[in-house]
């Protein structure tokens, strides 16, 4: 999310890009040296010849700049772009799942890095062109906090986006409505008790559908969630229930003890 953090100009750019790239270069030595224009329109950008080339590379400038990509010039060729750690120190890129590899069955140790892995149709179905950035912002954001799998009433402050992610208000607020209006996410709004006068407060859930993601953007979003939002009982309904369970086992219970005295 380091990232997300430094935005700044063309962050949007660079965001895209980055992930992009870590999509493509899973092995050793973690390198990629594809075009400028390929980049461009992978990623969706307009004239991808001409204006979306030079986007790209003055976002991988930029990356290179922030020690997130080391460039090798080849001259007559695409330069050679290999990937440093996503924390923007400089270190040599290690694939997260590499770790976990050398460790299996036994403990990890406290650094070993957590890692999400995104849906491929984030790429093969375009929604990496499709979503602005702070769509894929906010996405990565829900993934890392629901381990990448579909959730059903995620709750997270608005202040974790600013003060963990580095994200502001609007940014988190656009992300959420994009994902909200192509159907990758569901908002609810949930009462979460009272506050002063009686008043109920309430705040946004947030449901998750990844398989909208092995969709194009352009299908009608089919709102698979794990359960609907709109149909979730409320508090008051789930006591309501539960009384009337409790009446229906007290009243069987009664008969049982009419018909042994008889």
């Amino acid at each position: 999310m380091t990232l997300m953090m430094r935005g700044g100009r063309g962050g949007g750019v660079k965001l895209k890009l980055l992930l992009s790239m870590l999509w493509i270069a899973v092995k050793e030595p973690y390198d990629v040296t594809q075009s400028a224009r390929v980049w461009a329109e992978l990623i969706g950008l307009d004239e991808p010849e001409t204006r979306g080339a030079a986007r790209v590379n003055a976002a991988v400038r930029r990356l290179v700049e922030g020690n997130f990509l080391e460039v090798e010039k080849r001259p007559g060729q695409s330069s050679r772009l290999i990937l440093r750690e996503e924390t923007g120190r400089g270190a040599a890129y290690t694939h997260p799942g590499s770790h976990w590899e050398k460790h299996e069955g036994m403990p990890l140790p406290k650094n070993a890095p957590r890692y999400t892995q995104l849906p491929p149709g984030i790429w093969t179905e375009g929604w990496i062109a499709k979503l602005d950035a702070p769509a894929i912002a906010m996405l990565l954001i829900l993934l890392e906090q629901t381990r990448g799998k579909n959730y059903d009433g995620l709750w997270f402050s608005p202040s974790v986006a600013a003060k963990r992610y580095g994200l502001s208000e609007t940014t988190r607020r656009k992300g959420i409505d994009e994902l909200d209006k192509f159907g990758i996410i569901a908002v609810d709004r949930v009462a979460v008790g009272r506050g002063t006068l009686s008043e109920i407060r309430r705040r946004n859930t947030f449901s998750i559908d990844l398989t909208r993601l092995s969709q194009r953007p352009e299908d009608k979003a089919k709102r698979l969630f794990i359960s609907q939002p709109s149909s979730r009982p409320r508090k008051s309904e789930v006591l309501d229930t539960i009384a009337k369970l409790n009446q229906a086992q007290k009243a069987s219970a009664d008969a049982k003890t009419e018909d042994a005295t008889v």
